[in-house]
C-alpha cells in the first residue's frame, strides 16, 4: 500500500474505494473527509455498500469520458492481499455506466446494493455467495 501525503488507513476506518485508472489500482479515501488516504493493488472491506452517483453517471454518458462517480463504501479490513488470501470470494460484481445503472451481480444480472464483505482485486469486485440484492427502489445519492 502506498500512503498518500503521509495519511494513514487503519483497520476499522470507514472508507470509500474506487478503481483509479491512472494508477491501475484502487484509491482509498476517507468517507468523512473525502480525502485520498492511500493507493493499493487490492482492498478488502466489511459491510460494503455499492454506490453510484446518477448525476455523475449522466455526466459520463453525455461526455463519453471516464470520471469517478461510483465507489464501494465500507469498513477497511486489509489491502494488497491476493485471491489466494480470499478463496471464499467467488461471486463477481461489476459496474459499467454504459451498460448498467448500478453495480451488478455477474451471474444473476441483478443490481447489488450491499454485501457483508467485498474484495476488490484487478478490475473486479468479489463478494461471498450471499450478497444482499437491490430492492425495487435503487438508493442513489
Amino acid at each position: 500500500m502506498e500512503y498518500f501525503k503521509n495519511r494513514r488507513v487503519e483497520v476499522g476506518m470507514f472508507v470509500d474505494v474506487y478503481f483509479n485508472i491512472h494508477h491501475e489500482g484502487y484509491s482509498i479515501r476517507c468517507s468523512r473527509t473525502k480525502k485520498v488516504l492511500a493507493r493499493c493493488n487490492s482492498v478488502r472491506l466489511k459491510d460494503g455498500e455499492f454506490r453510484v452517483s446518477e448525476k455523475g453517471r449522466q455526466k459520463v454518458l453525455a461526455s463519453r469520458r471516464k470520471a469517478v462517480h461510483a465507489y464501494i463504501k465500507g469498513t477497511f479490513i486489509a489491502a494488497d492481499e491476493t485471491m489466494l488470501d480470499n478463496p471464499q470470494m467467488t461471486q463477481s460484481v461489476y459496474y459499467n455506466p454504459y451498460k448498467t445503472e448500478l453495480f451488478t451481480d455477474v451471474r444473476s444480472g441483478k443490481p447489488m446494493k450491499r454485501a457483508e464483505e467485498v474484495f476488490c482485486y484487478g478490475r473486479v469486485a468479489y463478494v461471498r455467495d450471499n450478497p444482499i440484492q437491490q430492492e425495487d427502489q435503487p438508493t442513489l445519492f
